[in-house]
């Protein structure tokens, strides 16, 4: 084919795309509901008399971020209503994160089929916060409401805030900052490193001038959906969520617990991704490039989400069937599709920690292995809030580039306050799906303390690549709404929950876990006082010992299986 005639039909496929686009009506229209609050939304509508259906994306970002979704989809033959939720933009009232968001997304579906550009079938497509818009409705059996398109949103917010019961200060502090206004504030005006650092944290917002109703009511956040009954949601969702990904926990438990009545009705994509990298051409994760077979980027999202609501809101067949979980497997770099989650095959593999001296030891230089062994062995360390283990990377707030993803751990591990248990050499290559934890036994000199693990893959050149990290908050040991302090130097159950993820365990690498009591800024610093660390201003040292013997056999769970 020569030049001028690709040049041809590049103009000429450009002209149809303007012209295509010239037919779409955009209208921005308000309505108030019965709690007498006025809601702006543009209304994308599509060539042609109608009616059509519907897809709704609430956002608090600005819908004018949103256009190039509205034009798709409209393209498509849909009109896309996109809104401005509650005191954010052109909708008015106040803005508190999550709570109003349930009472005002059924007002706007009311809304919506009451229009006669609606022929009453109604998805909704959600990113992020806009997910969380359309899961917390996901139950509510709205007649209009059809089906969801849930990429990295929750129903639960404490299980992506609070994990372990710390805060995820990174992502809380900064996005409250950024967002808990009209509009926008510039968070570059802010100095963020003090403002991380901070004692006591329930002050701090006050501390710059600021009021955050968010921030100095963690309670009434924290029991948002708390109680959200699963049972109840009968339309279907697609998910989609990355290893990376600070939400992934969130999103993976809407899955799961959604498809518990109709298994049919959800499906999950699971890619190696951080936040909202999925929509991007970025195949780097970190400090590792997955190639091009774990990119999707924004057009492939797109036609991912029409296809989900062409077949549920037009009743069309789907042009690629998707599996109940496709899933990527990093270091394989492979993507696998599964018809259950987690996928059926997968074997709870125990590496128990031990000391290589075959004493206690203060070093943390320890191995895992997969016998127990019966002497009564404890490894210490000292917790000092004020030096705390940095963070070095994983899954975080994206409002940090320099800490998404994967990173070196070698130097974190060098710390006298982070125990290191190395496995040998694996002589068959592991796939590790699903969601590793470190059950343990330890005991404090606080009251109140956290415990962090880490887990590693280390490459032959000695290279120790995080994979997930969980935390766990003591006193919150048994529930966010439980309080229950340590008794000093006895000896406690305990477990953390690492995070889902998927991988393989090549030939030749071996894994580490890493048991620590902080990682800063990720997670607040427990102040190790009976005071809780949000409210408290004062710290002190805390003296922590990890226990493995036949009595307390700590140990390290996969769930793992023979690569295929």
């Amino acid at each position: 084919m020569n030049s001028r005639l690709i040049i041809f039909l590049m103009a000429l496929a450009s002209t149809i795309i303007s012209f295509a686009q010239s037919e779409i009506k955009v209208k921005t229209l308000h309505f108030t509901s019965q709690q007498g609050i006025l809601f702006e939304q543009d209304v994308y509508l599509p060539p042609g008399d109608g009616p059509f259906p519907v897809i709704l994306i609430r956002t608090p970002y600005g819908k004018y971020q949103y256009k190039g979704d509205g034009n798709f989809f409209a393209q498509h033959g849909y009109v896309t209503v996109i809104q401005d939720v509650r005191g954010k933009f052109g909708s008015k009232g106040h803005f508190i994160p999550f709570l109003h968001e349930t009472d005002d997304g059924l007002a706007t579906l009311d809304w919506i089929a009451e229009q006669n550009w609606c022929d009453g079938e109604i998805g909704i497509y959600g990113i992020s916060y806009s997910g969380f818009c359309g899961l917390t409705l996901s139950n509510k059996q709205h007649k209009a409401l059809k089906a969801v398109v849930n990429f990295s949103g929750w129903v639960r917010p404490s299980v992506m805030a609070a994990p372990g019961g710390a805060q995820h200060l990174m992502l809380n502090l900064t996005w409250l900052l950024h967002e808990e206004t009209q509009t926008s504030r510039n968070i570059l005006e802010y100095d963020l490193d003090s403002l991380l650092n901070y004692l006591p944290l329930s002050n701090v917002f006050r501390s710059i001038g600021i009021k955050s109703d968010a921030w100095e009511n963690p309670d009434l956040l924290g029991t948002i959906n708390e109680k959200f009954n699963y049972s109840k949601v009968d339309i279907p969702i697609l998910h989609l969520t990355g290893a990376y990904d600070f939400v992934k926990e969130a999103t993976i438990e809407a899955y799961t617990q959604s498809k518990i009545n109709n298994p049919k009705h959800h499906k999950l994509i699971f890619g190696p991704w951080f936040h909202n990298q999925s929509h991007t051409s970025l195949t780097e994760v970190g400090h590792i490039d997955f190639g091009e077979s774990s990119l999707y980027g924004d057009e492939k999202v797109l036609n991912l989400a029409l296809q989900w609501m062409d077949q549920h809101l037009k009743n069309e067949t789907p042009r690629d069937e998707l599996p109940h979980a496709r899933v990527f497997l990093m270091f394989e770099n492979k993507w696998h599709d599964f018809e259950n989650w987690p996928p059926e095959g997968m074997e709870t593999t125990e590496y128990f920690i031990d000391s290589k001296n075959g004493a206690n030891s203060i070093s943390g230089d320890g191995q895992l292995i997969e016998k127990k062994r019966f002497q009564s062995l404890s490894d210490a360390f000292v917790y000092n809030p004020l030096d705390p283990v940095p963070t070095m990377g994983g899954a975080n707030f994206h409002f940090f580039p320099g800490q998404l993803g994967i990173k070196d751990q070698t130097e974190v591990e060098q710390r006298n306050d982070v125990l290191v248990y190395e496995s040998s050499e694996f002589s068959n290559e592991k796939y590790v799906i699903g969601n590793p934890k470190f059950v343990f036994y330890a005991s404090s000199s606080a009251p109140d303390t956290d415990f962090t693990a880490k887990l590693v893959l280390v490459q032959p050149d000695g290279t120790a690549l995080n994979i997930v990290d969980g935390i766990l908050r003591t006193r919150f040991r048994k529930g966010l709404n439980q309080n229950d302090l340590l008794e000093k130097k006895e000896v406690y159950p305990f477990e953390i929950e690492l995070g889902t993820t998927a991988f393989m365990i090549p030939k030749g690498h071996k894994i580490r876990l890493e048991v620590s009591s902080s990682n800063f800024p990720k997670y607040n610093r427990n102040t190790n006082t009976k005071e809780d660390s949000f409210y408290s201003a004062e710290s002190q040292i805390a003296h922590q010992k990890i226990y493995h013997s036949r009595q307390y056999p700590s140990r390290l769970i996969l769930p793992m299986m023979e690569a295929k």
